[in-house]
This record gives C-alpha cells, sequence and structure tokens, in this order.
C-alpha cells in the first residue's frame, strides 16, 4: 500500500499505525481508522455518517472529547455539516467555523466545534455521507495539502469498504428473499403435481366406463354413418386415454425418483408386439409398417416398460405426421456395446431451425399431424427424459421433405 501524504510531513508512528489499520480491514477498522486519523489531523473529534430516510447514522467514531456528543440531538439534516458536505460534493473545510457561512448551525453548538473538514463519501453511486474531523480549537493556518490528501485518500478508503459491506448486506438480503421465494415456488409445484395426479386418477375410471360402452354400441351399429360416428368417438377417446397417460408419466418423472425396473426379455420380440399395437392406426392411413433385425444375440436387461413408452412415442410420432400410403422403417441393429433402434418415415421432415425445438417440453413444430390427430408437443421430451433414466441416448437425421430418422442407442445392461 502507498500512503501517499504530500505537503507537511506527519509523525512516522502515526502514518505507520493508520496504515495497520487499513491493511487489516476488519470489523473494527472504521473505529480504529479514525481513532489513528484523528492524530494526523490535530482532531478530537471523528466521525464516518451516513444520511438516510432523514436520520444522522454514525457508521463509525472518535472522540477524546470531555464530554459525549448526542448526535441526535440535530433533528433538522439541513443543520449539520455533513448535509452541507454531501451538497457540495467536495470538501468542506472550516479552519474557522465562528467566521464561516455555516455559524448559524445548531450542529455547532452540538459539537462546540471550531474547526471542522468533512469529504462526501460515496455508496452505491451516491454521495450519502462524510467522513469528518472536528476540534474545539481554531485553525489559524487552515489544513494543509497534506491534510487535504489524507483525507481523499481516507474518503476512498472508507467508501470501498462501506460499499463492500453494503454489497454483503444487499446480497445476503436478497438472497433470503429468493430463498423464500423458491419455498413459496416449490410449495406450489408440489401442490400442482397433488393435483396433476388426482386429476389423472380420477379421470380414468369414468373414461374407462366410457371407453367400454363405446365398444357395446360399436356392436349394434346398423349403417356406416353410426359406425364411422362410433369410430370418430373411440378415436378421440384413444387420444384422451394417450394424453393423460402422457401426463401422467410426466408427473411421475418430475415428483418422484422413477427407478428403473430392470428385467431380461428379447427386444426382437418386443419390438414386434409394439408394432403390432399401430396396426390399425396404420392401415387406417394405408401406412405400411416394415421391420428389420439385424442381432445375433437379441437379449436385453433394461426397464421394459420405459422402453415401451419410448418406443410408443416414437412410432405413433412417425404414423401421426406420415402422409397416407408410406411407408415406416423401424430396424434393430446389434452394436458393439447394445443396440440401435431406428424409426424412419416418410413424412415432412424437419428444418434445421426447428432441431433445437425437438425435446424441448409442450414443443409445436410447424409439421402437424396428417389425419387430423392431436399432439400433445410431450411425446419427444419424454423419451429423452426416460432414455435418460436407461443409460439410452438419441440422434435425429432428418431433411426437409425427405423423412426423418429417430436412432435410440441402448446399452446390453442397465443397473436396477
Amino acid at each position: 500500500m502507498n500512503l501517499n501524504i504530500t505537503g507537511e510531513v506527519p509523525n512516522i508512528d502515526d502514518v505507520y499505525q493508520l496504515t495497520s489499520v487499513l491493511l487489516q480491514d476488519n470489523e473494527n477498522s472504521l473505529d480504529n481508522l479514525l481513532k489513528a486519523s484523528c492524530k494526523l489531523f490535530n482532531a478530537e473529534l471523528g466521525v464516518i455518517c451516513l444520511l438516510k430516510d432523514n436520520k444522522y447514522l454514525v457508521q463509525g467514531v472518535h472522540s477524546s472529547l470531555p464530554y459525549e456528543v448526542d448526535f441526535g440531538q440535530v433533528a433538522n439534516l439541513a443543520d449539520t455539516f455533513c448535509y452541507h458536505a454531501t451538497q457540495r460534493g467536495e470538501v468542506l473545510a472550516l479552519p474557522d467555523v465562528a467566521n464561516s457561512e455555516y455559524s448559524h448551525l445548531p450542529c455547532c453548538q452540538v459539537l462546540k466545534a471550531k474547526s471542522y473538514i468533512g469529504i462526501p463519501l460515496v455508496l452505491d453511486n451516491k454521495e450519502v455521507g462524510t467522513i469528518n474531523f472536528s476540534s474545539r480549537e481554531v485553525r489559524p493556518d487552515g489544513y494543509s495539502q497534506a491534510e487535504l490528501n489524507l483525507l481523499a485518500y481516507l474518503n476512498q478508503w472508507v467508501s470501498q469498504h462501506l460499499n463492500r459491506a453494503y454489497y454483503k448486506e444487499t446480497l445476503h438480503k436478497n438472497n433470503l428473499e429468493l430463498n423464500a421465494k423458491n419455498k413459496a415456488l416449490q410449495t406450489l409445484i408440489e401442490e400442482n403435481n397433488q393435483l396433476m395426479q388426482i386429476l389423472v386418477h380420477d379421470l380414468k375410471s369414468p373414461l374407462s366406463n366410457i371407453k367400454m360402452l363405446s365398444y357395446l354400441f360399436q356392436d349394434f351399429a346398423r349403417d356406416k354413418d353410426s359406425e364411422e360416428l362410433i369410430s370418430i368417438f373411440n378415436k378421440s377417446l384413444d387420444y384422451v386415454f394417450h394424453l393423460i397417460e402422457q401426463m401422467e408419466t410426466l408427473n411421475n418423472m418430475e415428483t418422484f425418483s422413477t427407478n428403473n425396473y430392470v428385467e431380461e426379455f428379447n427386444i426382437v420380440d418386443f419390438i414386434r408386439a409394439n408394432l403390432k399395437d399401430f396396426t390399425n392406426a396404420a392401415e387406417s392411413k394405408a401406412i405400411k409398417l416394415n421391420f428389420e433385425a439385424d442381432v445375433q444375440k437379441p437379449v436385453i436387461n433394461t426397464d421394459m416398460n420405459f422402453l415401451k413408452r419410448i418406443m410408443y412415442n416414437l412410432i405413433s410420432n412417425a404414423i401421426k405426421f406420415s402422409p397416407f400410403e408410406k411407408q415406416i422403417a423401424v430396424k434393430v441393429h446389434q452394436t458393439i456395446d447394445g443396440f440401435d433402434i431406428s424409426i424412419a418415415d416418410e413424412g415432412p421432415g424437419i428444418s434445421d431451425g426447428e432441431f433445437s425445438k425437438l425435446f424441448q417440453k409442450f414443443a409445436k413444430l410447424n409439421n402437424r399431424p396428417t389425419n387430423s390427430e392431436s399432439s400433445s408437443g410431450l411425446g419427444l421430451f419424454i423419451v429423452k427424459e426416460l432414455l435418460k433414466k436407461i443409460n439410452g441416448d438419441i440422434k435425429v437425421e432428418s431433411q426437409v421433405n425427405n423423412g426423418s430418422t429417430f436412432t435410440i442407442s441402448l446399452p446390453f445392461s442397465v443397473e436396477a
């Protein structure tokens, strides 16, 4: 540290003591700094104060006066030297208070000061107080350049010290507010998740009854119009069930720590069974489902339910966004580490600008289902999240007007 004081040379011991205080910079620094500085200024009172909400707030004080100063006696801030120093925005040096324009101020009686020097402090980029020194003795020779330089230096150091404390306190306060808001948000999320669980659970039972009745009505349909209406009704009902299942899966992923239930099964037979579930949906759009397996040992150890949900979303998307009379190719290929399963369609493809949205929750792309099917925007988000739980990965290859290929990579085995 270079304490540069030009002009008259002060007592070297006093300078050394002040330098030690500045180097320590602890919670007692302000009082100790004022004590050391009072010696250099030949002052009986040193004060660091802030003016806030029409109050005179003492941050540090050192006094060798034979009486106690009651800073609260001055009710109006405009009656203080500190106020006028901040208004001037520069050093207020009064070597002879009685012969100055400020001799009428009530603080002259409170401090009994005959000489005063103060400089505005800057806190949060605003001049909000002073560091000042006063005495009951007049300074006939005024204040030296050395004292003015020292005061400017002290002003910088104290301003930085107060700013650090201010920002530390502000940060602590903001952290407390943020923690409180986070707790409130967490409570809101938990309540929302509980509500979602109740809604999903309570919707399933009546909808299942409605679905059962719709199939009974289908048996009594006597003409094509009735069959078509019931078919449309069942299609809508199937979508509602699918949406409920998607929301239930999403809610479980976000609310609970969903552990893997690992079991061993034949990956080829598993995919064939999943494709059969889509036979009606594919035939309704004259779409041909092709399956090809390049596997030496078709055994995998993973969570079958997670993988079933993944395959369901990928295959249903391929059918949903494919035009009529197209083909969808599903292939499984054994790799060194596991299996790659690809689902390739002949749909409209995905533009480069939409790749970043693919796996976002509730993402809606420009492409629309080709047979008035509904889309929740949750499918691919759920796919990616479930793949993380079984150490899988997914990649996409697509060209506009040339279809898309989604390939998932799975390890041979996953730990439970």
